[in-house]
């Protein structure tokens, strides 16, 4: 449990510097602080996609915290941040279901479709609001 959430406070330091860089104080200061209990909440929703597998909770959110600490750096970046989190939401973490989870690929793909889909749709409607 300990790895993988130290991963991602440091992972937060490189992602806290480029968010100063780019878009100022306050998102960076939520750089450093969302990404644990952000992959909390993501772990849970990529789980409901591996009930069929031979592990449980913790073992989604092992494979859901690394993807999402090599992304944080790359989400400050205005255009790497949408094809970082595609790549990492579709790729990698379907990928890593398909593999930890033992679970078919073409569902581990397409729960991971649906979930970058919802979060995509989301993140458009309130960037146009």
């Amino acid at each position: 449990m300990r790895a993988p959430a130290i991963f991602l406070i440091f992972s937060g330091l490189p992602a806290a510097i480029l968010w100063l860089l780019f878009w100022g104080l306050y998102p960076a200061l939520v750089a450093v602080a969302l990404p644990l209990p952000l992959s909390f909440l993501l772990a849970g929703l990529y789980h409901l996609g591996a009930l069929g597998g031979r592990h449980g909770y913790v073992v989604t959110w092992r494979v859901l915290a690394y993807p999402l600490g090599f992304y944080l750096p790359f989400a400050a970046v205005p255009l790497l941040g949408t094809l970082g989190a595609a790549y990492s939401g579709l790729v990698l973490m379907g990928l890593g279901l398909a593999e930890v989870q033992e679970i078919r690929r073409l569902w581990a793909r397409l729960f991971c479709a649906a979930i970058v889909a919802v979060f995509g749709a989301a993140y458009y409607f309130l960037s146009v609001a």
